[in-house]
């Protein structure tokens, strides 16, 4: 195995509330991918449409911590956007989805995230093929 990059990412969970408060339909299309927002979605009608819903901030959070965490982990290589990545679950773990993963340069990907009260982390590992 061969260690392409590292990257992680910290962020205050109230700031996205905020955000997503402010111009939640802006930011998620800006940051999420379509099969992204389709979860969001799903999520936003369980929660009773509160945009500000702990498990819809986390689920934002969550997901812009660990493509800043891709984000850094390519730089100054490559330069990664919002809709390069995604994140889906894969029993139960968030796992990556990189478009043109090849082109890249990018063989596995590993990516883990924790949370604590108002702060998450977002880390991503990513191997060379």
């Amino acid at each position: 195995m061969t260690i392409l990059g590292i990257g992680v990412d910290i962020l205050h969970l109230p700031r996205i509330q905020r955000i997503l408060l402010r111009r939640p339909d802006r930011f998620i299309t800006r940051i999420l991918t379509d099969i992204e927002q389709q979860e969001f979605r799903a999520i936003q009608e369980s929660a009773g449409g509160e945009i500000d819903h702990q498990l819809l901030v986390r689920f934002v959070g969550a997901r812009w911590a660990l493509k800043e965490a891709c984000y850094k982990a390519m730089f100054p290589h490559h330069k990664l956007t919002w809709q390069d990545v995604s994140v889906v679950k894969e029993n139960g773990k968030p796992c990556l989805q990189i478009l043109e993963k090849a082109r890249f340069g990018i063989g596995n990907t590993h990516a883990t995230v924790s949370h604590d009260g108002e702060y998450l982390i977002g880390q991503v590992l990513l191997e060379s093929p």
